[in-house]
């Protein structure tokens, strides 16, 4: 068992079937085999309110232990949603009742988030912090997914080219979820799975697209990267939210750019420094031989001016982009 006394647990993470995963070991742990509906609990956040939560807490099993379960803590997140049941919910009364375990309950409480996008100025999440546990579950690393892969692909009797995996991963990047949906995807599609394959079945999502832009834009291939811009523009994606991930990319080749280049710091430690993972930032390293740190802050300016322009008014958001693909020589170098 995970502890003699009621315990408050906090899992949260980016990657939802690895959260399942660690909940289920937990659960067991807690509960051994004798799991079932009066000994795991499981409640909604955004539709029972935390006094409901609390009275449920208190109702204690016939024998043994007791687990519940709370799905999708919505007043966690650092995003602020809209949530039906908010006026009617009592914090104060669950920050107690967090901070008010004591050695003879025998009620677990397990707090599952399903994003890293966590609030560690709320209230709450300071009183688990004081008297429960805080568990991140970090995604799988590109090599250890390479590594899952090949054995998922196994288990369901596909073999599938190293090539191919590698096509499927780029695709789908760290997404857990996206990667099982895809990867079964094309085991109904074939038993033997080579790269056109992927590059058939697997779609290029919006914010590969955007680094594809931005690839060509550094490495001077202006007409790819307007084919791309235009490609995307068919499948009726909005130029402002493509002008965003631009800035986004931009804003992330910056660090990178200043920290590897300016400050000298070999790539692991970019890493660690900027929480991104090391595959990554050896692609982008790669990319920066071909741009200055000063011409990334020059490419900024252009898309913070842009933006401005485009909220005013002043040009459509479809020109802008295109002009600003046509002339990023000059923009990069002004």
């Amino acid at each position: 068992m995970l502890g003699s006394k009621k315990m408050i647990y906090l899992v949260y993470g980016d990657q939802y079937p690895l959260l399942s995963k660690r909940v289920k070991r937990m659960v067991k742990s807690i509960l051994g085999d004798e799991i079932d509906e009066f000994s795991y609990v499981r409640v909604n956040a955004k539709d029972t309110i935390v006094q409901d939560i609390i009275y449920e807490c208190s109702l204690l099993p016939f024998m043994g232990k007791k687990v519940v379960r709370i799905d999708d803590p919505y007043f966690l997140t650092s995003i602020k949603e809209k949530v039906s049941i908010e006026k009617d919910q009592d914090y104060d009364a669950f920050k107690k009742f967090i901070l008010g375990t004591s050695s003879e309950d025998i009620v677990d409480v397990i707090i599952v988030l399903e994003t890293s996008s966590i609030n560690k100025k709320s209230e709450i999440y300071k009183a688990i912090e004081k008297n429960g546990k805080i568990i991140f579950e970090e995604g799988l690393s590109l090599e250890a997914l390479h590594q899952t892969g090949i054995q998922y692909f196994q288990r369901k009797g596909v073999n599938i080219s190293s090539e191919a995996l590698n096509l499927l991963l780029e695709r789908v990047g760290e997404d857990v979820s996206l990667f099982i949906q895809e990867a079964d995807k094309l085991c109904l599609y074939d038993k033997t799975i080579n790269e056109d394959d992927v590059s058939k079945m697997v779609p290029i999502p919006l914010e590969q697209n955007a680094f594809n832009i931005c690839e060509y834009l550094i490495s001077n291939k202006l007409n790819d990267a307007l084919r791309v811009f235009r490609d995307l523009l068919t499948l009726k994606e909005e130029p402002v939210r493509l002008l965003n991930l631009f800035a986004s990319q931009f804003r992330t080749f910056a660090q990178v750019s200043y920290l590897y280049q300016v400050e000298k710091i070999a790539q692991d430690e970019v890493a660690t420094k900027l929480k991104m993972h090391p595959y990554r930032v050896k692609m982008l390293c790669r990319s920066l031989v071909k741009i200055k740190y000063k011409e990334i802050l020059n490419v900024l300016d252009e898309l913070y001016l842009m933006d401005t322009r485009i909220k005013e008014m002043a040009i459509e958001p479809v020109t802008a982009i295109e002009l600003f693909i046509i002339n990023f020589n000059d923009i990069k170098t002004k």
